[in-house]
């Protein structure tokens, strides 16, 4: 049977069957059951423009999947370091290149598991307004290459640290600098820094894409720029990945 397929069998029953499968699931769900309730509930927020409420949702989305992606990567190979089950992994026939494709599919798996769930939610906020398609849709086309390049930084954090707690650190605080236009919000970030970040950051990519397309009405097609740096990066992060992984030792 194709190794590719047992490991990624192997990380879709750790994600959705076990315990910690249906503890993740249910924070996902608590966390989005609370930002809605806060958009839709709160009286002053409740009287944000419908199109600005979908896309604060699909930030929290992208936010969310990033995060999980990020732990899931750090877990699926720092967590089996330490919990003794790597070294096997790597001592069988199969190459360090198939092992870690089928580690992906666990990445991949977690994202698609969030955006299923998250879309009753975006449906529940934006049902009534414009665009509410058109966010649905950008959020799984630029969304997806965001979400898995923190997957493989995660992989590659998890091959090079010596604990899953360094990486996970290290991997959080980096999400944190790049989520930072979700909680800096557009105005902030007009100065020359700002923009300059902006340019080179793949979630900012993500979150603008999002405006231009949910409350400015523009085209998906005339996004090319945002979906050339989330891929890039995609790529990047792929290549480390790929390179970090295959010079694990112990």
């Amino acid at each position: 049977m194709n190794p590719i397929y047992l490991i990624a069998r192997k990380e879709t029953g750790e994600l959705l069957l076990d315990i910690r499968g249906l503890l993740w699931l249910m924070a996902v769900t608590i966390v989005l059951s609370a930002f809605s309730l806060l958009l839709v509930g709160s009286t002053e927020l409740s009287l944000l423009d419908n199109a600005q409420v979908v896309y604060d949702m699909t930030a929290i989305v992208t936010a969310l999947g990033c995060l999980l992606a990020l732990i899931v990567g750090v877990d699926t190979v720092a967590g089996e370091r330490e919990r003794g089950s790597l070294v096997p992994l790597l001592l069988t026939p199969a190459p360090r290149g198939t092992i870690l494709m089928g580690k992906l599919s666990g990445v991949a798996i977690a994202w698609a598991v969030i955006y299923v769930l998250s879309l009753p939610y975006l449906w529940a906020v934006g049902s009534t307004g414009q665009n509410m398609g058109q966010g649905m849709l950008i959020t799984a086309l630029l969304g997806t290459p965001v979400v898995l390049m923190f997957g493989f930084l995660g992989i590659s954090l998890g091959s090079r640290a010596d604990s899953a707690r360094t990486a996970l650190l290290t991997g959080l605080v980096t999400l944190v600098l790049s989520a930072s236009p979700v909680l800096l919000g557009p105005s902030l970030r007009q100065s020359a820094i700002g923009r300059m970040f902006d340019a080179v950051n793949p979630f900012s990519a993500a979150v603008n894409a999002y405006d231009a397309v949910i409350i400015d009405s523009q085209s998906i097609i005339s996004q090319s720029t945002h979906f050339a740096i989330a891929l890039a990066w995609l790529f990047a992060c792929l290549w480390f990945a790929r390179f970090s992984f295959g010079k694990i030792t112990r």
